[in-house]
């Protein structure tokens, strides 16, 4: 009897049990499927939330004197993107949808710069306003140094709307050279002549040196003249393949120049390309003067009188003729004669140029007869220094003649031949 009566209340549980399991699964179904009806007429929203960044920063100048001023610029960035959003039509069932995109702004309520050591001059910003996605606003500081050396960190501060905030170490150099990259330091300096004769070729050296403090590598020095009138007979381009710090290396050079080649400066252009120590690549070019000085060669190129015939005690010009056969100015030119006659014996020329010549004019007069040998000194003076030829001039002088000598030598002739007449006719018999 016992047994029997359990049986029923037993069932009686197991089909409480089991309705209430279905009704559980009814009711999740339900909810499941009026979410997906919410989303159907609601639409599907995605969207990235609004994040501000400090995309740069630069700091004028790059480093600081202490007690100096600069300025710290700021980008401030919105990443996000647009928001999309899906929206189902009205007719559910042909499932027809719109997508719409809005922009999704930030709001930068506060901005501020920390010194940490720096005097903050201006620059605290409140209320900026909104920051669309993608896009930056850039925020200028003005700080002035400390008396102390040293790498100097400002923070920045940016509050947004809605309580969140960003912080931003800024480093600032003031006169500190420990963050400063170290590079080669290359120079070049010549050995070569003073001066290079215009049509003759010069012998030098240009001397590369590295006065840094890290190695170049793979250099390369390309040697061109800057103008037409000089060029390089040597090496154009030298490959070096390392130059350590202190290190320095010859480099053969051989100019050439015409008799052409005008006198003054030129330049030889050096272009320097180089890798440093952390693979990048400099490139730097120096000039190297040459000085182009000619030098003059002076000679006398012809001797002559007005009047071409000179008689004793005859006032005459005597001309001499002198040229440059040098390839550089002759200034100053003048000349000095040792003539045992009375009248001008300096003459002064002035400048001769290459390739020409000038006349040196002297007047003088009361010369004796006789053939003479007149020392000639002619002085010039180039580049500061004076230089001084000497010559022998040949000049000759003829005798007076005497105005009674003809009809002397006529009346001669005539009693001469008067003789000879008087002499024949006595010589002839008488008839």
């Amino acid at each position: 009897m016992t047994q029997m009566s359990a049986c029923p209340v037993s069932l009686l549980s197991y089909r409480l049990k089991t309705e209430t399991v279905h009704y559980r699964k009814v009711c999740i179904l339900i909810s499941f499927l009026i979410i997906l009806a919410g989303i159907g007429l609601t639409g599907i929203v995605t969207a990235s939330e609004p994040t501000i960044v400090i995309s740069s920063y630069e700091v004028r100048p790059d480093v600081i004197m202490p007690g100096g001023s600069a300025l710290i610029t700021v980008q401030v960035s919105n990443t996000a993107k647009g928001a999309s959003v899906t929206k189902t039509g009205g007719d559910q069932t042909t499932g027809q949808s719109v997508t719409e995109t809005r922009d999704i702004n930030v709001y930068l309520s506060d901005v501020s710069l920390f010194g940490n050591g720096l005097r903050v001059e201006s620059g605290d910003y409140r209320r900026v306003g909104e920051v669309g996605p993608g896009q930056s606003v850039p925020l200028t500081f003005l700080v002035q140094a400390p008396h102390q050396s040293g790498i100097y960190f400002p923070e920045l501060h940016i509050a947004t709307e809605g309580g969140r905030s960003l912080k931003y170490p800024i480093p600032v150099n003031v006169n500190d050279d420990s963050l400063v990259q170290k590079n080669p330091a290359l120079q070049i300096t010549k050995e070569i002549p003073d001066s290079v004769i215009p049509g003759e070729n010069a012998e030098g050296t240009l001397i590369l040196q590295n006065d840094g403090d890290t190695a170049a590598s793979e250099i390369m020095v390309n040697i061109s003249p800057a103008s037409p009138e000089i060029s390089v007979a040597s090496k154009v381009i030298t490959h070096i393949s390392r130059l350590g710090p202190g290190e320095d290396v010859s480099i053969p050079l051989t100019i050439s120049t015409s008799r052409k080649t005008p006198e003054g400066i030129s330049l030889l252009v050096c272009t320097l390309r180089y890798s440093t120590a952390g693979g990048t690549i400099l490139t730097q070019t120096e000039q190297v003067p040459v000085k182009i000085s000619g030098k003059p060669d002076l000679a006398i190129a012809a001797v002559t009188s007005d009047p071409v015939r000179i008689s004793e005690g005859m006032p005459f010009s005597l001309i001499v003729r002198i040229e440059n056969t040098g390839t550089g100015d002759a200034n100053g030119v003048r000349a000095v004669i040792d003539a045992p006659v009375k009248g001008t014996k300096e003459a002064f020329v002035g400048k001769i140029e290459p390739d020409n010549d000038g006349p040196a004019v002297f007047y003088l007069q009361e010369a004796p007869a006789g053939d003479y040998q007149i020392p000639i000194m002619i002085r010039m003076e180039h580049e500061g220094t004076e230089y001084v030829m000497d010559d022998t001039l040949s000049l000759t002088i003829a005798p007076r003649g005497n105005p009674l000598l003809i009809p002397a030598v006529i009346i001669l002739c005539l009693i001469g031949g008067g003789i000879v007449e008087y002499r024949r006719r006595q010589s002839e018999p008488t008839v």
